[in-house]
């Protein structure tokens, strides 16, 4: 509306200051064109918010509407129509007055005073020069008999016709006599050829100068040979522009007839649409204010109409009058409040209990423990990815209990039968060896069953390395007290009574040596049982377990050169957080035991004994994975996963302390040990360490094998 306003303003003001004789500004043109773009979008405004008030759903505010559009936009179209019909009335008369045919004859009779004004001054102007160049002709004998007398009979003649300065010169330009008015300014300049010429031929050549503020006359003298007279005379320029704009005027006017035609259709453009930017705005006021005026009650009906369709949340803004309307809109502001905070209680209530089914099903995917929910029929419903891991059978969930797992649904139908809720164990092959899973069968409120299993294979082995640390520490205490006595009085007895004895069979001394190594062999177990319980507790540092790898099978190849060893790890350096003494002997145990297993294959096996050391990062899961695999016997079947224990070993004359210390090494690092035996029936046993790890600046890269030859 603005844009309307400021559009008919400025196109009045430029018709004011614009003239029928003027040419049509450019500017004018330009405001035209933006007028018709503001009567477009003007129009297309009060269609566009008359077919929405149509469209509301609110008939009866809709309506109310449009009867107050109605009623206000008769009210300002009718002073509108009456000041546009005059309006009307005054341009056209104004035009015709402008280009009728009283001007045009002020306009001519102006333009003939003109141009007989101009022709009259070069008239007399000719006429003085003649009279001059006369008068100078009849005194051209006292030009050779008495120059001074001449230069002051000339100075005369051009003084008394009025002439500021007067030359007589030759074809050349140059003086030859010379009149001039000291109080004027020098007003003489070498005539161009062409005002030569036209002297010659008998005319008198007369040059108006307006601008610069005189005007010359040049004609031959007849009596002085080849010499001309040149006069000046100073002129107003003032009085010549007047003619010029007098002149200009004039031809103005009469183009300006010539295009009435045009002018009279640019004012009827343009007073059209300052008729149409009226009419539009009146129209689009009157809308404006039927809307004022019918807006609260329309939304009040609206937002009846929404309540009563069951939408919540709905208000009306308060008029700003203070009236009954307001009053109305208020009550039913606080009506709409109440039932949204109904609504808010009940919506609390649901959020609250969808928050805790997503706290419940974020715990369950995080949660270490497996978890089954099965239904009455032994469906499993609900299982977390720790159940699935666990029970290693892919997705559970739609699957019969019975039929991935009898031993637990087993112990469900005993708590169905019983109703108890105690906890049972059982043990569950997986590849990764055996594991010890508390399983706890709880039943629900509607006839189903949640089903609760914890792998507790790292607590009950580290219970039993805690018992059994604690047996080698009571072991070491109480054997290592009698050898020290044993070993020094079976050396005395040597001592004392070697020389005494008649040992000729050699009973004596073979006895002696017997106690002797015995009590050696027990020392050096009793300092194993000490070692193993008093393991220190790792001292990480920052160290590359490439070289570690490296140099103990370097060690152990030295040890067994009969024996071929492969080692295949990542070519860039492998560092990470550990302490390296307690690693390296973790690994040298493993790979020394690996090499002496291979000792003990059947005679009848041709093949080389070899000891392949696979290294291997995981960057998804962050962890080192290092396998020892031999070619040797395996481990034994019914035993392979007690030999992580202390004191189970399947070596004639071994302690059982040496993988017992390994495993205890790699879980104080936060890893594991998983003894595995070859895919597809090959002989041989594997030993799989797994440790977290912490790369520093190593990138992924191909991994390179490095195969131990016999010849160094």
């Amino acid at each position: 509306m603005l844009a309307a306003v400021g559009g008919a303003a400025a196109t009045i003001i430029a018709l004011g200051r614009s003239s029928p004789t003027d040419p049509i500004p450019e500017g004018l043109m330009f405001l035209l064109i933006g007028n018709m773009v503001i009567l477009v979008v003007l129009a297309g405004l009060i269609v566009s918010r008359y077919l929405s008030i149509r469209r509301q759903r609110a008939e009866g505010g809709g309506r109310l509407t449009r009867r107050f559009m109605l009623l206000f936009g008769t009210v300002a179209l009718i002073p509108a129509v009456i000041v546009s019909l005059f309006l009307w009335l005054t341009i056209a008369r104004g035009i015709d007055t402008w280009l009728g045919d009283t001007v045009l004859t002020l306009v001519d009779e102006i333009g003939t005073i003109t141009a007989e004004s101009g022709e009259q001054f070069a008239a007399q102007f000719e006429a003085d020069a003649e009279a001059v160049a006369d008068d100078v002709d009849a005194s051209a004998g006292g030009f050779q008999a008495n120059p001074e007398a001449f230069e002051t009979i000339f100075s005369v003649l051009a003084t008394y016709r009025e002439f500021s300065a007067a030359y007589i010169i030759d074809r050349n330009g140059y003086p030859l006599a010379i009149a001039e008015n000291m109080s004027s300014p020098n007003h003489y300049g070498r005539p161009a050829v062409e005002y030569f010429d036209a002297a010659d031929r008998g005319e008198t050549v007369a040059v108006l100068r307006p601008q610069a503020g005189y005007t010359f006359a040049l004609q031959r003298l007849e009596n002085f040979g080849a010499s001309y007279l040149y006069l000046a005379r100073p002129v107003d320029p003032e009085l010549f522009a007047r003619l010029d704009r007098a002149r200009a005027a004039g031809t103005n006017y009469r183009l300006a007839q010539q295009r009435s035609s045009e002018i009279r259709t640019l004012f009827i453009v343009s007073y059209l649409q300052i008729v149409a930017l009226v009419l539009l705005l009146s129209v689009r006021l009157a809308q404006e204010i039927a809307e004022r005026i019918s807006r609260p009650i329309s939304r009040l009906a609206s937002a009846a109409l929404d309540v009563s369709e069951g939408r919540r949340g709905v208000s009306v803004p308060l008029p700003e009058s203070d009236d009954e309307v307001r009053a109305l809109s208020n009550s039913f502001n606080m009506m709409t409040r109440q039932l949204d905070e109904r609504r808010d209680d009940l919506v609390s209530a649901r959020e609250e209990a969808e928050e805790r089914r997503r706290f419940l099903e974020t715990l369950l995917v995080e949660l270490s423990s497996g978890v089954i929910r099965i239904d009455s029929a032994g469906i499993v419903t609900i299982a977390n990815r720790s159940a699935e891991t666990l029970l290693d059978q892919g997705q559970l969930e739609g699957r019969l209990l019975p039929e991935i797992y009898p031993e637990i649904w087993s112990r469900v139908e005993e708590v169905h039968t019983r109703r108890s809720q105690d906890d049972t164990f059982i043990n569950m092959m997986t590849e990764d060896g055996l594991r010890h899973v508390r399983v706890k069968v709880t039943s629900d409120t509607v006839g189903g069953y949640v089903i609760t299993l914890d792998d507790t294979t790292r607590l009950i082995s580290a219970q039993r390395q805690m018992a059994w640390r604690d047996v080698a520490r009571r072991i070491a205490h109480e054997i290592r007290n009698p050898l020290t006595p044993i070993q020094l009085s079976t050396e005395r007895i040597r001592r004392r009574y070697g020389d005494q004895i008649d040992d000729e069979d050699g009973v004596f001394e073979r006895c002696i040596n017997t106690i002797l190594r015995q009590v050696s062999d027990i020392g050096r177990m009793v300092q194993e049982f000490s070692d193993f319980a008093r393991m220190p507790k790792p001292t990480p540092i920052r160290f590359d377990l490439a070289a570690l790898v490296t140099d103990v099978v370097f060690a152990q190849r030295v040890v067994h050169p009969d024996y071929r060893f492969v080692l295949s790890m990542p070519d860039e350096g492998l560092e990470t957080l550990g302490d390296e003494r307690l690693l390296g002997q973790a690994l040298t145990n493993i790979v020394k035991n690996a090499a002496e297993a291979l000792s003990r294959r059947p005679q009848t096996d041709e093949t080389q004994g070899q000891v392949t050391v696979t290294v291997e990062r995981s960057e998804e899961d962050g962890l080192i994975i290092i396998s020892i695999e031999d070619n040797g016997p395996g481990f034994p079947k019914d035993a392979r996963d007690q030999l992580l224990e202390p004191y189970v070993t399947a070596r004639e004359g071994g302690t059982g302390l040496g993988l017992a210390i390994v495993n205890r090494v790699i879980m104080d690092h936060g890893g594991s040990v998983q003894l595995l035996e070859p895919t597809q029936g090959a002989q041989g046993a594997i030993v799989k360490i797994v440790l977290p790890h912490s790369l520093s600046g190593a990138a992924d890269g191909e991994h390179q094998t490095l195969e131990y030859a016999n010849e160094y």
